[in-house]
């Protein structure tokens, strides 16, 4: 098995047997996240998603925008006619995104190489800790990266095969892409131009796919703008979106761990953020931090393997899967690298093209070690098993520390209690209503007047100023391992003292 030369496929299609291959890794992918999905709302925004599908509200960032509406819709629909709450609706949803992904480059690795490496890709993609982790969170990462994928299977068939529907069907997946996450439209967009460059489409073929694209996309814009605008009538219809948009964007501005040019564009700033963008793919996206010997262990595998692909690219010939892919993970890595954090769950569309070069690279070395293949996966299920089993079992730190809380006050005394939270607030407006919350803590000038005679006062941010005399008592803290979910994976509960010494 290992021995075989993995040349480039010589069909074009997809025979049934494929299609229904990917199918049972689609239902095996999807049962897989579903039966280890996190047990609660892992951070503020699977929150505001869940508060989204009992109240859509974007001016009380129910959710934030960019409103990811389709996502929330499809938590709704299965809320409703499954019978089941808002956390659990979500996780559905965003496992049924996972596997779906999982399926969809399955396909899409059999189209351009063959059946072989695609199990070898779909497989080792499915455990990967960064695509297993995202998968059972109620996020829209998962769901956005399989409509994406989607749209890639079916662009790639249109160029091959000039097959009309299929790139209709690119369109459209790539509309459902968009209102899933919006901030994708510019990767959605890069995937479609490269279909119709390299199938040398036609100026009235161009027009139509777009659009067919753009009415997809007004199928989920005008109705969520429409019921924001219900909400603020005082705000044209047609500015609801814009302003939404912009006040989020705006709010990144000032963020240097955000927003690229937030930062001093210093040597050390912009190395600092290169390094956590790229190399968390390895680190916190394979899960290789995990412990100091898998660190050197899967860097040292991930090397060869990168090295023994790149000495060989000429001989592989992979040049028509680069030439296709590279524009619009170009696209997309520079989207997230310029203004988002690197969370890896933004980068789930890199995990296949990683993999595509590692397991290429390990099974075109010499024997013995042409087991590296194998080597690799088996890392990867060494590092995700323990993960998944942590994850699904161990509530996640933000609410942990809610439910601290919450049996300190029953909930007829929350409300003589402030919670100056700039990280769990949300958690305890979910799971512990009745806590007086901040949306945006004052300056500390002002904290006397907005807090008063209240009975005791929190915080959960270790730099939150505060007035003169003012202090910070450590309580409690809690974590998790950070390659479950890097952000918030270590909490800390404060009492404020407020009498001076």
């Amino acid at each position: 098995m290992l021995g075989v030369n993995y040349r480039t496929s010589d069909t074009d299609t997809l025979d049934a047997l494929s299609v229904i291959k990917a199918v049972l890794l689609f239902l095996g992918a999807f049962a897989l996240y579903f039966a280890t999905r996190s047990p609660a709302l892992d951070e503020h925004d699977s929150v505001q998603f869940a508060m989204g599908v009992l109240d859509f509200n974007m001016w009380k960032d129910q959710p934030h925008a960019a409103g990811y509406p389709f996502f929330i819709f499809l938590g709704w629909i299965a809320e409703k006619f499954l019978g089941i709450g808002p956390d659990l609706s979500l996780h559905f949803i965003s496992a049924l995104g996972g596997a779906l992904f999982i399926a969809a480059w399955f396909l899409i690795i059999r189209l351009q190489f063959n059946e072989r490496l695609a199990w070898w890709i779909a497989l080792c993609l499915m455990i990967t800790p960064a695509v297993w982790m995202t998968a059972t969170k109620a996020l829209t990462d998962s769901l956005a990266a399989g409509f994406v994928s989607v749209e890639i299977l079916a662009a790639l068939y249109f160029v091959k095969r000039r097959c009309f529907a299929a790139l209709l069907a690119a369109a459209l997946s790539g509309a459902a892409a968009t209102g899933t996450r919006p901030q994708m439209i510019l990767v959605v967009l890069a995937i479609l131009l490269t279909a119709l460059w390299r199938s040398r489409a036609d100026l009235k073929m161009s027009i139509l796919t777009l659009s067919v694209f753009v009415v997809a996309c007004l199928v989920w814009l005008l109705p969520m703008s429409y019921t924001q605008w219900r909400l603020r009538p005082d705000v044209s219809l047609w500015a609801v979106y814009p302003k939404l948009a912009l006040h989020q964007w705006q709010w990144r501005l000032d963020k240097p761990g955000v927003y690229l040019g937030a930062g001093d564009w210093s040597a050390r700033y912009l190395g600092t953020r290169a390094l956590f963008h790229f190399l968390g793919w390895f680190g916190l996206g394979f899960g290789f931090i995990k412990s100091v010997y898998l660190l050197v262990i899967g860097s040292a595998l991930a090397l060869a393997g990168l090295a023994a692909y790149f000495s060989r690219l000429r001989k592989l010939r992979d040049g028509d899967f680069w030439r296709f892919h590279a524009p619009w993970a170009l696209v997309h890595v520079a989207v997230i690298f310029i203004s988002l954090s690197p969370a890896q769950r933004y980068y789930l569309l890199v995990f296949p093209l990683l993999l595509v070069a590692l397991m290429r690279g390990f099974l075109q070395m010499r024997v013995p070690w042409n087991w590296s293949a194998l080597a690799f996966p088996a890392l990867l299920l060494y590092i995700a098993v323990p993960l998944a089993i942590e994850n699904h079992r161990r509530e996640p730190p933000a609410l942990r520390l809610v439910r601290y809380l919450a049996t300190l006050y029953p909930t007829e005394h929350r409300k003589d209690v402030v919670l100056l939270f700039n990280k769990v607030r949300r958690h305890a407006e979910w799971y512990a209503p009745g806590f007086v919350t901040v949306r945006q803590v004052p300056p500390a000038h002002d904290l006397p007047k907005l807090i008063g005679d209240a009975a005791a006062v929190y915080t959960d941010d270790a730099k939150l100023p505060l007035p003169p005399g003012w202090s910070r008592v450590p309580l409690v803290a809690f974590t998790r391992s950070g390659i479950i979910y890097w952000k918030h994976h270590s909490v800390e509960l404060y009492l404020i003292d407020r009498h001076a010494p």
